[in-house]
C-alpha cells in the first residue's frame, strides 16, 4: 500500500505542480512573450533571419514552472541568411544583442556564450545564432569556441521522447524527467539539464515499473555514486520499504523522498 500511495503522490506532483499546463497563466504569458519576441526579431533583423525556431524543454513540455526552477528558460534558434556570405558567430550574436537591447530597454539583455539572454520578469529566453548548410541533408550550425561553428540537431530528442512516453504509457517518461529536473534544480543544476534529459530518454528501454520505482531507479543510476545526499536518501528509502528485520514505513519513505523533492506532500 505504501508504494501505491507514494506513487500517486508523485504522479500528482509531477503532473500538476511540475508542469506548465496548457491552460496555465504562466504558459500563456510565456507563449505571448515568445510570439512578441519572434515578431521583434523578424522586424529588427529583416531578411537576415531566415528561420526562427523554438527548441529545448519548452517544446518537449518538460520545462519546469519557475516556482520549482528559477533558471527555467526558453531556447530560440535564429537561422541567419548566408546567401550574401557567412559572418562570424560573434557578428550574429552582436546583431541579436542590438535588436533585443533596443526593443527591451528595461530588461536584462546580455551575451552569454553561445547565446544572447533576454531576461523578463517571468521567463528567460536564450537566443542562439545559427546558419544552415544544405547538401544531402539540412545541417544546422551554432557557435563553438574560438568564434567558429559546430553542428547541432535542434529538438533531436523530441520525437524519441514522445514515442517512448506513449509506448510506456501513463506519461511516465516525462514525469521522471520532471522529477529529476526538480531534484537537479534544488542542487544548483549539478547536471546539464539537456544532457540529463537526453540521458534519461536514452536510458528508458523497458517498462513495468511505476513512477516511484522508476524515479528512484533513474536517480540512483544518475547520481547515487556522485552525490552523498542521493545515496543517503535512497539507502534509507530502501531500508524503510521493509527488510527481514524492519517493517515497511510509508511515512519514513515519504520523509526521505521529500528531502530529494522539496515541495512534495
Amino acid at each position: 500500500m505504501a508504494a501505491i500511495s507514494i506513487n500517486n503522490r508523485l504522479i500528482t506532483f509531477a503532473q500538476q505542480e511540475l508542469v506548465l499546463g496548457y491552460s496555465s497563466t504562466e504558459r500563456d504569458r510565456i507563449s505571448s512573450s515568445l510570439a512578441q519576441l519572434q515578431k521583434v526579431l523578424k522586424d529588427k533583423l529583416h531578411n537576415e533571419a531566415k528561420e526562427i525556431l523554438p527548441f529545448g524543454s519548452f517544446t518537449r513540455n518538460t520545462i519546469l514552472p519557475r516556482k520549482y526552477d528559477s533558471n527555467s528558460d526558453v531556447d530560440l534558434l535564429i537561422v541567419f541568411n548566408t546567401s550574401a556570405g557567412k559572418k562570424t558567430p560573434g557578428t550574429y550574436r552582436k546583431n541579436i544583442l542590438d535588436a533585443l537591447s533596443s526593443s527591451y530597454p528595461l530588461s536584462v539583455v546580455k551575451k552569454d556564450f553561445p547565446t544572447v539572454k533576454l531576461e523578463l520578469n517571468h521567463i528567460m529566453f536564450d537566443v542562439v545564432p545559427s546558419h544552415i548548410e544544405e547538401f544531402w541533408n539540412k545541417t544546422y550550425y551554432i557557435p563553438s569556441a574560438n568564434d567558429s561553428w559546430r553542428t547541432t540537431v535542434p529538438n533531436d530528442i523530441n520525437n524519441e521522447l514522445s514515442q517512448k512516453n506513449q509506448s510506456y504509457g501513463n506519461n511516465i517518461v516525462r514525469n521522471v524527467i520532471r522529477l529529476c529536473k526538480h531534484w537537479n534544480s534544488t542542487q544548483g543544476r549539478v547536471f546539464d539539464s539537456y544532457e540529463m534529459e537526453k540521458w534519461i530518454v536514452g536510458r528508458f528501454f523497458y517498462s513495468g515499473d511505476n513512477l516511484y520505482e522508476k524515479f528512484l531507479s533513474v536517480l540512483k543510476d544518475l547520481a547515487y555514486y556522485k552525490h552523498s545526499g542521493v545515496k543517503q536518501a535512497i539507502d534509507w528509502i530502501t531500508e524503510y520499504k521493509g527488510t527481514w528485520s524492519r517493517q515497511a514505513d510509508e511515512q519514513k519513505q515519504l520523509e526521505w523522498l521529500i528531502k530529494l523533492l522539496p515541495g512534495l506532500n
